[in-house]
This record gives structure tokens, C-alpha cells and sequence, in this order.
């Protein structure tokens, strides 16, 4: 009788603690499993702004075609296009109080915009819709009325990098010129993404597919705009953060998503959750790891890159370079079976669930899934405790 009602209870616990996760336990069932390593760099920032970005990308076009994977592709590196920069000059003569923008699209940029298209021409660049501005100019304007820094940086010389700014304002889909930050309004929001997918057909003669917002910050009324404007994939954190909170960091998680989710808008998302910032101290070997560990989940590994490690001084730039040619060669010889293609082929694949890319088979999904699971956070150490972990360890051995 006691052990009736033991396993009574212990069923009655297992099947509580797989209701609670239920949301979590079947994203990671439906999300898609690879059936290959996927690595794909994605380098946001580039655009209007510093001239010797050019010299960059080529250096950084140069390496990336010189490795090829095992079906004879070149890694790509998606390139987060900002499309528009304060005109700093403009602004200082007009005395500092209108705002006045100089676009990618101008003469001044030619050579900037023609090593974009040339890394897209050879296969290495892939071009993705990162704002019209990486900030929002009248929450920018407004901050520079109260922070003499900001004030500075609209009104110094030559041309600036927005990773001078504070952090909350290089988010462009919020009013971050107070904190927590305020929604933009609707009419606002709409007309900016259209002209901003406008000014990306006019630099590049093509309509963006592909976007990510700047500094993972978005509304879904940004999403519905985007696709208003063509946007088929977003690139995502796995969170959208829809403000800046009251400390300055991204906040108002509204949602979370997993690779292939498709809003409501009908985009799909991609989750980009690796980093490799050479400034910042990340080594090939903590890539090799990342990438290690996505393929064990079934995951492609989308690598976020930003530009701020191949401008500034030339010392920094090379270092960024030789970092990423030495992750390229450890990646080539640690995955065999290493496959390279950009964001929007990855959606793609998934959306049309293509058999060479997405593993079909119910037993081997069954495999990946329970290693995926095991990451959720409470729910691994909650199975262990009450025992649930015996019956899935023993699924799991069937199925491997």
C-alpha cells in the first residue's frame, strides 16, 4: 500500500514538473536538429561611419576566402549595414541644435559600399539590415541637451563611431534619452523602417531580408513593420528586449524563441548565441568549445563579431584578424564535417525543413532533445532529484 501511494505521488510529481517546463520542453522539441556543424560570423556596425572600415572588410574579405569547407564553401560573415551617421560638421555649423545625417549611400562611402558588394559577390558577405542609425536621433539629440559627452560626439571632427556613445543610446527602436526608455510611437516606428529599407535597396539595389536590431533591442510592432518592408529573418538573442531599463541595460523580455520560430509577422527567427570579440579577450579555443557544444545540441552556431575589432589602430585590427584566422584553421581541423553558408540560407533550409540540413529521423530527434532538456535551467536538477532522470536516461539509451 505504501508503495502505492509512493508512486502514486512520484508520478503525480513527475507529471507536475513536465507540465510546468511544458513550454521550454517543447521548444526544444520543435526546434530544428542539424544534421551538420553550421558556423556563421556575424559582424553588425558596419556602414556609415569611420572611413577605414573599407580597408577592413577587405583584409577581413581576404581571409575569409581563403578557407573553404568541406563541400568547397567560404565561411560568410553577415555584416550588420547601419545606413546613416550624424553629419557632425553640419550639426556643429547649424550650432548644434538640428539634427543632420550623412547617408551610406553618398559619394564619400563609395569605397566602403564597393567592399560590401565585392565580399557579396565572392560569397564571403552576406548584407543584413541593422538600422538606419544605430541610435534613434531624437532620443540622441535630447540626451545631448543634458551629457556634454554626447554633445561632443555630435559635434566632433571627422567622422564617429557610435560605440563612443553610451551604450542605451545606440539602441534604435527605443526613446533611450531617459531611463527605463519609452516606447517610440507607432506612426514614428513605421515610417522610419521604411525609409531605412528604402535607403538599403538605393545603396545596394536589393531589398533587405535579413535584419537585427540594433543592440537586440525590438518591439513586435517593429517585427510587423519589417515585414511590412520584406524582412523575412530575424536574428535574435533568443529574447526579444523591447527597452533599456532603468540601470541602462536591455530590458522588458517579452519573449523567447528558439531556432525556426515564426513570429506572428511570419518571419523566422534565428538565435545568435556564441561570441568571438578578439578585443574582448575570446580565443579561437573558447569558440572551438561553442561550436563544440552547439553541434552536440543540434544547433548552428551563429558567432556575433562586431566591427569595433577590425577599426582603430592597425596593431588592433590585425590582432582581430590573425585571432579569426587561427579560429577558422581549429574549426576546419576540429569539425571535419564543417559546413559554412550565411543567415538567410540557414532560414531557408529550415523553413523548407530540407532533408540534407534538418535530421528527420524521430529516434535521433529524440537523442538530440534529451541533451537539450538537460540545459534547461531548474528542470535538470529537479529530474535528478525526483528520479525523473532514470526514465529519460533509459529513453535516451534506446534511442542513441
Amino acid at each position: 500500500m505504501l508503495l502505492s501511494y509512493f508512486m502514486f505521488f512520484l508520478l503525480l510529481f513527475w507529471g507536475g514538473l513536465l507540465g510546468f517546463y511544458a513550454k521550454d520542453l517543447l521548444r526544444n522539441w520543435r526546434e530544428p536538429v542539424l544534421r551538420h556543424p553550421v558556423v556563421i560570423f556575424e559582424s553588425d556596425d558596419w556602414g556609415a561611419g569611420p572611413l577605414d572600415q573599407a580597408k577592413s572588410l577587405e583584409k577581413l574579405r581576404e581571409i575569409l576566402a581563403a578557407f573553404k569547407d568541406v563541400a568547397g564553401r567560404a565561411p560568410a560573415a553577415t555584416l550588420g549595414i547601419i545606413l546613416a551617421i550624424a553629419d557632425t560638421r553640419r550639426i556643429r555649423d547649424m550650432g548644434g541644435h538640428e539634427y543632420f545625417s550623412a547617408s551610406l549611400a553618398e559619394p564619400l562611402f563609395d569605397p566602403l559600399r564597393e567592399a560590401m558588394l565585392e565580399g557579396a559577390r565572392q560569397g564571403v558577405f552576406a548584407l543584413h539590415l541593422h538600422g538606419m542609425e544605430h541610435y534613434w536621433p531624437p532620443a540622441l539629440m535630447e540626451a545631448a541637451a543634458k551629457d556634454v559627452n554626447v554633445r561632443g560626439w555630435l559635434q566632433s571632427d571627422g567622422i564617429p563611431g557610435t560605440e563612443a556613445l553610451p551604450s542605451a543610446l545606440q539602441s534604435g527602436w527605443t526613446d533611450a534619452s531617459v531611463l527605463p526608455s519609452q516606447a517610440l510611437s507607432s506612426e514614428a516606428l513605421h515610417a522610419a523602417i521604411s525609409e531605412e529599407a528604402s535607403q538599403f535597396f538605393a545603396c545596394f539595389n536589393e531589398r533587405p531580408r535579413v535584419a537585427v536590431a540594433t543592440t537586440f533591442v525590438w518591439t513586435e510592432e517593429v517585427e510587423i513593420a519589417w515585414a511590412r518592408s520584406g524582412i523575412e529573418v530575424i536574428i535574435t538573442p533568443g529574447a526579444r528586449y523591447t527597452c533599456r531599463d532603468e540601470t541602462g541595460k536591455p530590458g522588458g523580455a517579452d519573449k523567447r524563441m528558439a531556432n525556426g520560430e515564426l513570429s506572428r509577422s511570419g518571419q523566422i527567427y534565428l538565435v545568435r548565441d556564441a561570441y568571438f570579440e578578439p578585443t574582448l579577450g575570446h580565443t579561437p579555443e573558447q569558440l572551438l568549445r561553442d561550436v563544440k557544444e552547439h553541434v552536440r545540441l543540434g544547433r548552428p552556431c551563429l558567432v556575433e563579431m562586431h566591427r569595433f575589432n577590425f577599426i582603430g589602430t592597425a596593431e588592433k585590427r590585425d590582432a582581430s584578424l590573425h585571432a579569426l584566422k587561427t579560429a577558422l584553421q581549429q574549426l576546419q581541423s576540429g569539425f571535419p564535417d564543417l559546413r559554412f553558408m550565411t543567415s538567410l540560407e540557414l532560414a531557408e533550409a529550415i523553413r523548407a525543413k530540407v532533408p540534407v540540413w534538418v535530421e528527420t529521423k524521430t529516434v535521433l530527434r529524440i537523442n538530440v532533445w534529451l541533451r537539450r532538456i538537460g540545459q534547461i535551467r531548474g528542470f535538470s536538477r529537479l529530474a535528478g532529484i525526483s528520479g525523473l532522470a532514470i526514465p529519460l536516461w533509459l529513453i535516451g539509451k534506446v534511442t542513441r
